[in-house]
């Protein structure tokens, strides 16, 4: 076959078809976790992309890692962007920095810390999407006032359980998680 000769007409809809979008910096439903100790930005739902990926960009504050957990329906990557994090994968931890990929299949028990005395970020991305539906319906939007949320507390993710469900979540933690 002959890629140059195979081509479409121009009047094809793969040329003409602008379905792609643009997602700009700022852009993106902000949501506090845990306190505020996970601030992240919802940059792409999977209402935006047929159900098929989803992205969020965390800042995360020093010293926080969430509960180790594991997704039923959706496998998740990360894309470290600054800081250094500690990342659990099953029974295994490794560190990450700037430029590391990390992928997570579904079914896997896993979790993440900022190793950092800054704040750090990174990318999370889901597929197909989904998972980033918690993260709208629980997280807390800012206070004008920059007043963070409380913490979350065992009642909390008690509390969280059929939302954790529905999602297809579990927690995973054993209490001594970052030993």
């Amino acid at each position: 076959m002959d890629p140059l000769n195979s081509r479409p007409d121009r009047s094809d809809p793969i040329w003409t078809a602008a379905n792609g979008f643009v997602v700009r910096d700022t852009e993106g439903a902000l949501k506090l976790i845990n306190g505020g100790q996970e601030i992240m930005r919802v940059k792409v739902t999977g209402s935006q992309t047929d159900g098929r990926l989803s992205l969020m960009e965390g800042r995360i504050a020093p010293g926080f890692g969430n509960l180790p957990h594991a997704h039923g329906a959706e496998d998740e990557a990360f894309y470290v962007v600054s800081g250094e994090f500690r990342f659990i994968n099953g029974d295994r931890t490794f560190t990450a920095g700037p430029g590391d990929f990390v992928y997570i299949p579904r079914g896997t028990r896993h979790g993440f810390r900022n190793l950092g005395t800054e704040e750090a970020k990174l990318l999370v991305f889901y597929t197909p999407a989904g998972a980033e539906e918690f993260f709208l319906q629980h997280g807390e939007d800012p206070d004008p006032s920059g007043k963070l949320p409380p913490v979350w507390t065992a009642e909390k993710f008690a509390a969280l359980g059929e939302s954790l469900d529905a999602h297809h979540m579990i927690l995973l933690s054993d209490g001594d998680d970052w030993a």
